[in-house]
């Protein structure tokens, strides 16, 4: 059930005003993409139509989000002079107030929210996990229902998540087993239903890690319950909690993985090949100016040679001394600045503005 909204005309043009490479690290021009067109002036690319679905997922581009830094977007908005189109919050199973008045912020300022409901207690020190088998009892289908009431109330497409990174080490098998995941997960979706938030867009995220691949199976809730899939995109060189972690792998090196494993073993174990992806963490550690850099300003075209991604978030945060902020350091912002004018990840208002009416969910 997909309502496509096709747009005739080419996209608009990136934003105004250009980022001048580096002096002592100038890009190279070998390769002419999208944004490095933009840098040299050349012709950009163009669309002659996009759509958008009632899931969102676009035709023509891919949508540019965070998960930003003390819930601040800002700074981030004001390297690339643009707002961001999906932003990430995080929440509790127990909350019954959240959504709150950040997220319905976000939503009035014309962005997208996506939410990810912890299976841990928000509203206690430390916030503790919660086990499945006590969210399957019914112990919190009260909040449950209450998020689901005012998600409807928002009337607008919205991203939801729960318990995130069900593969991780430090939560596979930590709150339950893989079925419970599963039943907890068909139990949120259900409730949240029957409170009529049609206006949810479920996405079920992983870490998507090679090591972890093999766990997939055994989480997957089923095509009824999930919209899009969503994995991670992280190099953590000299990253204290990885202290195993050899080299430096490019956005696209750990892209790659699990894009191919939903590809070609996906469909083996009921998981659609059609959806959509996100990315719904990416980033690197400092790996050097020229690096770093480059990291960041490669992702468009990357993302071209992988059509099923079509959402995209920078975590800008730290970690146990994985430091992700763009704001940190000068050759991460310059690198995200880069990447967020080109216009495959930058797309036209007028396809942002009719992403508002694909939300008319049968």
């Amino acid at each position: 059930m997909l309502t496509a909204l096709t747009l005739a005309g080419p996209p608009a043009s990136a934003a105004e005003g250009r980022v001048e490479p580096l002096d002592d690290h100038p890009l190279p021009v070998d390769r002419v993409g999208g944004n490095t067109a933009a840098l040299l002036g050349l012709p950009l690319p163009t669309e002659s139509a996009c759509a958008v679905s009632e899931i969102l997922e676009p035709s023509c581009g891919v949508w540019w989000g965070a998960s930003p830094y003390d819930d601040r977007v800002e700074h981030l908005e004001s390297a690339v002079d643009r707002d961001m189109d999906i932003v990430y919050t995080w929440r509790g199973i127990d909350q019954a107030d959240a959504p709150g008045e950040r997220e319905r912020r976000m939503i009035a300022e014309g962005r997208f929210v996506h939410t990810n409901i912890e299976a841990r207690r928000f509203e206690r020190h430390g916030h503790p996990d919660i086990a499945y088998e006590a969210i399957l009892d019914g112990e919190f289908d009260s909040s449950l229902r209450s998020q689901a009431r005012t998600i409807a109330d928002f009337d607008v497409p919205y991203f939801v998540t729960f318990d995130h990174e069900a593969d991780a080490d430090k939560r596979y098998r930590r709150r339950g087993t893989p079925d419970e995941f599963v039943r907890a997960w068909r139990h949120v979706v259900d409730l949240y239903r029957e409170e009529g938030a049609d206006n949810v867009i479920w996405v079920w995220n992983v870490t998507g890690w090679r090591d972890n691949l093999d766990r997939l199976p055994g989480l997957w809730p089923g095509d009824d319950y999930v919209d899009w899939i969503s994995f991670e995109a992280y190099n953590m060189t000299g990253c204290d909690l990885m202290p195993h972690w050899d080299g430096v792998y490019s956005f696209e090196d750990v892209l790659r993985p699990a894009y191919e494993w939903f590809e070609e073993e996906g469909p083996e174990h009921g998981i659609d090949p059609g959806k959509p992806i996100m990315i719904g963490e990416m980033g690197t550690t400092d790996i050097g100016p020229r690096e770093t850099l480059r990291w960041y300003a490669d992702i468009p075209d990357v993302l071209r040679r992988y059509e099923r991604v079509r959402a995209v978030k920078v975590w800008d945060n730290r970690v146990s001394g994985c430091d992700f902020r763009i704001n940190s350091n000068e050759y991460a912002r310059r690198g995200f600045e880069l990447a967020g004018r080109d216009p495959y990840v930058n797309l036209p208002d007028r396809v942002r503005r009719m992403a508002a009416y694909a939300q008319s969910r049968d």
